[in-house]
């Protein structure tokens, strides 16, 4: 039975998870860290596809990312992994694969829920007991997006950029936004969105996309006519 097409709208956010085969650790050092990064900036320009915030664990990574074009999504991704793939084989004398399977995404709300998911990437690191303050981990978008450190993979959000005047005020803006969001309530549900492939949004969204896409945009059986209209507009 066909797998259900991956949910993409272009020029709409959608939320990655990524992570090592029966998840091991793929990220063992700070030379591996600063190879994925290295790999998404080629990716990026590959693509054209844009990165709004990341984080990198030891065993997994999450991408907030916008493709410009249906097309753009597989791009990237295959081209980012495939680079860490050749690269960390070559590192540590295997072969196969390193990546668990298809990766995971949902599509974003943006309009309602972009700094919820902003937060709920940054925020991994904290809720693995990695660090104490979101700002101590050097591999996520936190320090770009709240500091003002550089991060050339960053393209800044039109909602982040419209959140003050300044650059600095932005950063100001975004992190007294970050402090100040509960996500508690959102975290379970962000995460079985992403893991079932579904749209992660208000029902006002869900109905736009499924009318856009002409599909559920809510988990249901799998399967189906790859040809079909249903398959349109998304990537798998």
């Amino acid at each position: 039975m066909a797998r259900m097409a991956r949910i993409v709208v272009p020029n709409q956010p959608l939320h990655i998870m990524h992570r090592g085969n029966n998840r091991q650790n793929i990220f063992n050092s700070e030379q591996d860290m600063m190879r994925i990064k290295e790999d998404i900036a080629h990716a990026l320009e590959k693509s054209a596809c844009l990165l709004h915030a990341y984080v990198i664990m030891s065993n997994h990574i999450h991408l907030l990312v916008t493709p410009t074009d249906k097309s753009d999504l597989a791009t990237f991704m295959q081209s980012m992994a495939n680079r860490y793939v050749r690269y960390y084989n070559a590192e540590y004398h295997q072969t196969g694969t390193i990546w668990e399977g298809r990766y995971k995404s949902c599509l974003v709300d943006s309009d309602n829920y972009l700094f919820t998911l902003y937060k709920y990437i940054e925020m991994n690191p904290v809720k693995a007991k990695m660090v104490s303050h979101v700002a101590d981990y050097r591999w996520s978008s936190y320090r770009h997006n709240a500091l003002g450190d550089a991060d050339n993979l960053i393209s800044e959000h039109s909602l982040y950029r419209a959140l003050a005047d300044s650059r600095e005020q932005c950063h100001d803006s975004y992190r007294q936004l970050f402090d100040a969001l509960d996500i508690s309530l959102q975290s379970k549900k962000i995460s079985q969105a992403t893991l079932a492939g579904d749209v992660y949004g208000s029902n006002k969204f869900h109905s736009k996309v499924a009318q856009l896409l002409s599909r559920s945009t809510k988990s249901a059986s799998h399967g189906g006519d790859r040809k079909s209209d249903e398959y349109r507009n998304q990537v798998g």
